[in-house]
C-alpha cells in the first residue's frame, strides 16, 4: 500500500469510528435501560412482624420466566460444607421455588408475589421475623439483559418499637424507589463508570484517527511540494546551461 492509499484509508477511518461510536452508545443505552432497584431506605420491623423487602425491575418487564435469587451476602458458608456454599433466602427458578438450596431458618417463611412477577415486582415477603433476620438482603436476576442485575435491601429489627405490621402495599407503583442515584447498592455507580469509560474510549479513538489522517495528509502534501520544487530547480539549471 502506497502513501496515497494509506491517506485514503485514514480519511475513511473517522467515519468508521463514528459508526462504531453510535453503535456503542446504542448498545450501552439498551443494556442500561433495565435496572433492578431495591428500597434505598432500611426496612424496619419488630420481632414477629411480617415484612416485605421491596425490589423491582424498572421499567417494568415480565420476569416470570427468569431466575430470581434472594440471598444474604454477609452470611458465611456452612462450616460443614466442603464446597463453601451459602444457601439462599429464597430461590425462584423454572417458575417455581427451589427448596433444596434454601437456608433452613427461612423454610416456609418466604414468598414472592408470583402474579406480580409479570410486572417486574420481585419483592420478598418474610413472615415472623426474628433478630437473626436483621442484615443486608440481595435481590438478583442473573439472566436479566442489563448491567445492573441486583440491588441491596437492608432489614433492621427494632425491639423497642410497638408490634405493628410493616407490610407495604403490593401495587408496583407503591414499590417504586426514588431512582438509581439514591440506591444504597454500589452497582449503580459501576454502571455509570463503565458508560463514561466507554464514551471516553470512543472519543479518544476518533481523535486519534482524525489526527493520524491529518498527519498523513500533511506528509503527502509535503512530499508533493518537495517534488515540484525539485522539478522546477532542475528545469532552471537546464535553462541556464542551454543559455550558456
Amino acid at each position: 500500500m502506497d502513501i496515497k492509499e494509506l491517506s485514503q484509508s485514514f480519511s475513511l477511518s473517522p467515519l468508521i469510528c463514528l459508526t462504531l461510536t453510535v453503535f456503542l452508545l446504542l448498545f450501552t443505552s439498551a443494556e442500561g435501560q433495565l435496572q433492578v432497584i431495591g428500597s434505598p431506605h432500611p426496612i424496619v420491623a419488630t420481632p414477629g412482624d411480617d415484612v416485605i423487602l421491596p425490589c423491582h425491575v424498572e421499567p417494568a418487564v415480565n420476569v416470570a420466566g427468569l431466575t430470581v435469587e434472594w440471598s444474604r451476602p454477609d452470611l458465611r458458608p456452612y462450616p460443614n460444607d466442603l464446597q463453601k456454599r451459602v444457601g439462599f433466602v429464597h430461590l425462584y427458578r423454572d417458575s417455581r421455588e427451589v427448596l433444596d438450596m434454601k437456608i433452613s431458618s427461612y423454610v416456609l417463611r418466604t414468598a414472592l408475589f408470583l402474579e406480580d412477577l409479570r410486572r417486574g415486582n420481585i419483592s420478598l415477603k418474610i413472615t415472623n421475623v426474628t433478630l437473626t433476620d436483621e442484615g443486608r438482603y440481595r435481590c438478583f436476576i442473573p439472566k436479566l439483559k442489563s448491567l445492573k442485575k441486583s440491588s441491596i435491601v437492608n432489614l433492621e429489627i427494632d425491639q423497642s418499637s410497638t408490634n405493628t405490621s410493616t407490610e407495604t402495599p403490593l401495587n408496583p407503583k407503591n414499590l417504586r424507589t426514588p431512582g438509581p442515584t439514591e440506591e444504597m447498592d454500589s452497582e449503580a455507580g459501576d454502571v455509570s463508570s463503565r458508560s463514561r469509560l466507554a464514551l471516553l474510549f470512543a472519543f479518544l479513538l476518533i481523535v486519534a484517527f482524525v489526527v493520524g489522517g491529518f498527519l498523513v495528509r500533511v506528509c503527502v502534501c509535503g512530499k508533493k511540494k518537495k517534488k515540484v520544487s525539485q522539478t522546477l530547480y532542475f528545469l532552471f539549471l537546464d535553462s541556464m546551461y542551454f543559455l550558456q
